[in-house]
Formats: C-alpha cells, sequence, structure tokens
C-alpha cells in the first residue's frame, strides 16, 4: 500500500486469548450497556456501487442498539467529494434524520483520513472550476464539504456528547493539536472526572497499537496528548491491521485501539504472502485483503468496556470480545498479557511434505522453486495461528544448519475463526538455499506476540 495507507483503564483486557475472553465476553453480555457505539476506519469508497459492505455494517450497528457511529477516517478511497456524499447517503438511508427505526438518536463521529483530504493523481492538470467542484482538499473545500454534506459545523477537532459520554475527533492532520485542545477543554468536557472518554484520528497513536513498528503512526503527538488522560480511550486505523490480531488492543496510561478496516486487510511486511517491501524479492502471491472486512461495536458498562468485533463480508463474529474493566486493577500492556500466552500447535502426526517445479517470482520472473506444505496447526486455549516459520536446513556430515529462514502468514489469520485454512504452505526458491546439497524443513507455528508452536519436520530431499 505504499505511502498512502497504512484511575481508569488502569483494568485489564480480560484474558488474551480464547479461554478468559470467552468467560469474559458471557459476562459482558450482562446488564444494559450505558451507550453503544459502531466502529469503523478505511472505508475506502471509490466507485459506485462499492457501497454494499458500508451498508452491512451500518445496518449491523442499526440492529445492534448504536447511539453513534464512529469512522477513523478515509472514508473516501481518492478524495472525491462523491465519494463523500455517497457515504452520507448510505448513513442517511440507515438512520433517516439521523435515527433508528424505535426513534433513537444516532450520531455521526466521523473524521477525515489522508485519503480523503490528500492530493491524487487525477487532480493533476485539471482546473480550478473542476477541483472545487469535484475534490474534498481543493481551497476549503474540506470544512465547505462537510458542512454541506452533514448539516453540521466542522471543525479541525471536534467533540460531541453522546448520552453522557465525551467522544472527540481529529481530522487528518490536526492530531498535532490534540494536546492543546485538550488542555483547553479539559474542564468543558468534564474529561478529568475519571468518566472514560472516546477519541478517533486515522493514525496510531505512536507506541500503543503493534507497537513501536507499526506503520504510518502519528510519531506520537497524540500518545503524548492522550497518556494525561488515563480515562481516554483512542480508536485509530490507517494501517489496516487485523483486530483478530491481539495487539491491536494496548492498554498503557490510556487506551489504544486499532480498528482494522472495512475495504481490506494490510498483510505485514516480511512474510512470504504478505505485503511488498523494498529490495525483498517474494516467491508468493499476496494474500487476497479484500476479503477481509472488519469493524467493532463498543458497548459501555459502569463497570466495564466490551469491544465485539465483526467481520461484515461472511457476517461474522471475529473471535471472543475484548472486556476492559473499570475497575483500577493493573493494566494489561503488551509484556504481561503475551506472558499468559499458549502457542498453537501442530496435531499429533502432522507431516511436512516437499516439492520441486519451475515458477515464477511475485514479480514474474522464472525461477526454479521448492514448496513446503503443511497441515494447519491447531489453536490452543489461548491463541490461534497468526503464522508460521519455515526453515531450509541443510545437512553437512552429522549435522542439520539453517541456511534460509522465511515466514509465512496463516491464510485464515484475519478471517472469522470459523474460517481457519486446513493447511499453509511456502515457496523458496533454490537460489534462496545458498548452494545446499541437501535439506530438510523445519515448520513452527506463531500466534501474534511472536510465541511459537513445536516443531515438524520435513525428511531430507536433495538440492543440488
Amino acid at each position: 500500500m505504499d505511502i498512502t495507507r497504512r484511575t481508569f483503564l488502569a483494568g485489564a483486557v480480560a484474558g488474551v486469548g480464547m479461554v478468559a475472553t470467552r468467560a469474559a465476553g458471557a459476562e459482558a453480555s450482562k446488564g444494559t450497556p450505558n451507550v453503544t457505539f459502531g466502529v469503523l476506519s478505511d472505508v475506502h469508497l471509490n466507485r459506485p456501487g462499492d457501497e454494499d459492505t458500508f451498508l452491512k455494517a451500518l445496518a449491523y450497528f442499526r440492529d445492534n442498539g448504536a447511539d453513534g457511529v464512529m469512522i477513523a477516517g478515509d472514508i473516501a478511497d481518492t478524495g472525491r467529494i462523491e465519494q463523500i456524499e455517497r457515504a452520507a447517503k448510505c448513513f442517511w438511508s440507515t438512520f433517516p434524520d439521523g435515527k433508528a427505526p424505535d426513534g433513537r438518536h444516532v450520531e455521526q463521529l466521523w473524521v477525515y483520513g489522508n485519503h480523503d483530504v490528500g492530493g491524487w493523481a487525477w487532480q493533476k492538470g485539471k482546473d480550478e472550476a473542476y477541483l472545487k467542484s469535484t475534490a474534498i482538499r481543493y481551497g476549503n473545500n474540506r470544512a465547505e464539504v462537510w458542512e454541506r454534506i452533514f448539516h453540521e459545523p466542522y471543525s479541525p477537532i471536534w467533540a460531541k456528547t453522546v448520552k453522557g459520554y465525551t467522544f472527540v475527533g481529529a481530522h487528518w492532520g490536526n492530531e498535532k493539536n490534540l494536546d492543546a485542545f485538550l488542555q483547553a477543554n479539559a474542564d468543558r468536557l468534564n474529561l478529568k472526572n475519571g468518566k472514560p472518554f472516546f477519541y478517533a484520528q486515522h493514525p496510531h497513536p505512536a507506541n500503543t497499537v503493534q507497537g513501536p513498528w507499526a506503520w504510518g503512526n502519528d510519531r506520537g503527538v497524540a500518545t503524548r496528548a492522550l497518556e494525561k488522560y488515563p480515562n481516554a480511550v483512542s480508536f485509530s486505523g490507517h494501517s489496516h491491521y487485523s483486530i483478530t490480531d491481539e495487539r491491536c488492543i494496548w492498554q498503557g496510561k490510556f487506551t489504544s485501539v486499532g480498528t482494522g478496516s472495512l475495504k481490506y486487510i494490510f498483510s505485514q511486511y516480511w512474510r512470504d504472502n504478505g505485503e511488498n517491501h523494498n529490495g525483498v524479492v517474494k516467491q508468493m502471491r499476496m494474500l487476497p485483503e479484500h476479503t477481509g472486512r472488519q469493524g467493532m461495536l463498543v458497548k459501555v458498562y459502569d463497570d466495564r468496556i466490551v469491544f465485539v468485533r465483526r467481520e461484515f463480508v461472511h457476517g461474522e463474529s471475529l473471535g471472543p470480545d475484548w472486556v476492559v474493566p473499570l475497575d483500577g486493577s493493573c493494566p494489561m500492556a503488551f509484556e504481561p498479557r503475551s506472558a499468559r500466552v499458549i502457542a498453537p500447535a501442530f496435531p499429533s502426526g502432522a507431516k511436512v511434505e516437499v516439492s520441486r517445479a519451475n515458477g515464477k517470482d511475485r514479480s514474474g520472473k522464472a525461477t526454479d522453486q521448492i514448496t513446503v506444505r503443511f497441515p494447519a496447526a491447531c489453536p490452543s486455549a489461548t491463541s490461534r495461528v497468526h503464522d508460521y516459520e519455515v526453515t531450509a536446513l541443510a545437512y553437512h556430515e552429522d549435522v542439520d544448519y539453517p541456511v534460509a529462514t522465511k515466514r509465512v502468514l496463516s491464510e485464515s489469520y484475519f478471517l472469522p475463526p470459523t474460517r481457519e485454512a486446513k493447511s499453509g504452505h511456502i515457496v523458496f526458491a533454490v537460489s534462496e538455499l545458498k548452494g545446499a546439497k541437501e535439506v530438510r524443513s523445519a515448520v513452527r507455528p506463531l500466534e501474534c506476540f511472536g510465541h511459537k508452536g513445536p516443531e515438524i519436520y520435513s525428511e531430507l530431499y536433495k538440492v543440488s
């Protein structure tokens, strides 16, 4: 996706994995939430007719009691006014006059992302009148478009109240002004009374969700602002990281939540079926990212916040609810959560098969390739498979030694648990094996925090 992509809550996320969160999710269903809101990001409406998934998501929120719908940026794909108009039409058709069928008001909690207000090639060479009528970014159009379409004043950073809870949103590029805004308005917005408040921006606050390597983070401007408010809950997108990944919720001095994407999932770097990155030739095609379209429903109670993760192609759960208690207990940062993880493992008797054939790498270059195939590893009590590590071990005299190690994402890591892949594979170019004569393959499953299950091995096979 290159450059255009990618004491509150001192409480713990209730369980890292499936056993703990399953129990917490059952508990979370009890009682009536004080406020409920849907959360999406990276909708990326482009051409007329591509609204179906967005409409499905809005209908799910409507039918499940949402009092608001948050979009953490990139409503439009190429910054055209028409794309924003269609997004608004979807909202108004689902919530006529801003209301659900039972009469409750449903608030729009949307912010612009970089795709909404960025510059795009289609705008080059166009005259002023054309740009003013078609491009959100042109002149002061971002404000004019917003006010005309959404019937409310435009503000670079806005604040709204929904059922007694404060929501704040910063449009793309304005997160740098968040600290000043919060300080100036903390008393008016009751931000220091311990009650959770909710914040939306497009890029991830740095060093929160996914850790310091998160693509396209905000370099810490929102992190520095929000860490003064332990009752803050931040929502952000931009990276398109799958919310099946437990690293998409983070707790430290505040809480940060990654929102996935309603358009496509960003498959990570350094996996052979993941995203392209400079200087690395990959042998495998990228995963079909468009098949993962995600969002969440957030339910706020007196004593906890529940995050219901949802997939909108198949209309299924993406896993047990994330539950954050508001009880003043110790926060659950990545390290202690990771310490409780049990890695997935292969089923008994699992075998690794190896074959060799002429093929093509991702660039289309003809390549002598070795394919390593294996059955899918089984989820553990706490985690499902995120990816696999495959090592080619050359046999020399009486020693196996590694000559190449690669990672490959589980083909279903971003899909609902009901759609787990039954097998996996990885492809090595023979040239990657560095002249080894005989090789065996070792395969290990990993969960998202990087814990590795036991390896299984292929038989020894000749390379040269």
